[in-house]
């Protein structure tokens, strides 16, 4: 019984980490001539990769402008990456409650920054894979990561679970034809998350142990690919 392949997304899920990347933010659109952004506007913004945000919080320049945008937001998030990122709480604890299940992490941030901050914050033995935006060539939610994460651990759907604080997580899981847990804890509310309807939800880490050992098999719904563009 349960689950025993848990994919969780990094930021409003497995750490909390919106106030270093509004700084990246904010030092990029300084350097356009824009005033700041709050950290409510820039975690609206989040959740389909760094190239996303950039094109939203550098507006109406062209596209060699915002290469340039994109660069220096790299630049400016490595130089805060950690400056105040920390796992919620109660996320180790639940990962070493689960430490019988095989667990990986999928983001939209880039792989380097994603495995960076897990090692910074010494969450990486915990996981067997650390995925971003570009090491399957695509992002959530289109459910090519989920099926390859599945492929190399040589994990089964049906006991797969896809956990993670945005639509893109439920949208991607639901196209990979596995189970989704939503996470009210991070940067989601339950208005917006039960729009995508989720296999379940869970207001705390805490009970994302319960879930995950407490449920059979997934028999997915459907397995049909989403319009990822």
């Amino acid at each position: 019984m349960g689950y025993d392949f848990l994919i969780f997304d990094l930021d409003g899920t497995i750490i909390d980490s919106q106030k270093d990347i509004t700084t990246a933010v904010n030092a990029v659109r300084k350097d356009f001539g824009f005033e700041p952004l709050t950290i409510d506007k820039v975690r609206s913004y989040l959740g389909s990769g760094v190239k996303v945000l950039v094109d939203k919080v550098v507006p109406e320049k062209s596209g060699e402008i915002l290469a340039d945008a994109l660069e220096k937001f790299k630049r400016h998030y490595a130089d805060c990456l950690t400056d105040t990122t920390i796992a919620y709480a109660g996320i180790e604890k639940t990962l070493q409650s689960l430490q019988n299940k095989k667990k990986a992490i999928l983001s939209n941030k880039t792989e380097f920054f994603s495995r960076e901050i897990v090692r910074r914050l010494s969450l990486d033995k915990y996981f067997t894979e650390i995925w971003g935006g570009d090491t399957a060539g695509v992002k959530k939610p289109d459910p090519k990561p989920i099926l390859d994460l599945i492929k190399i651990t040589k994990s089964s759907p049906e006991k797969t679970i896809m956990i993670g604080d945005g639509e893109n997580d439920i949208k991607a899981a639901k196209a990979a034809g596995v189970a989704s847990m939503a996470v009210l804890y991070g940067y989601s509310d339950l208005n917006y998350i039960k729009r995508y309807n989720p296999d379940h939800i869970v207001s705390k880490p805490e009970e994302i142990v319960e879930i995950i050992t407490n449920y059979g098999d997934f028999v997915p719904i459907t397995n049909q690919r989403i319009n990822c563009e």
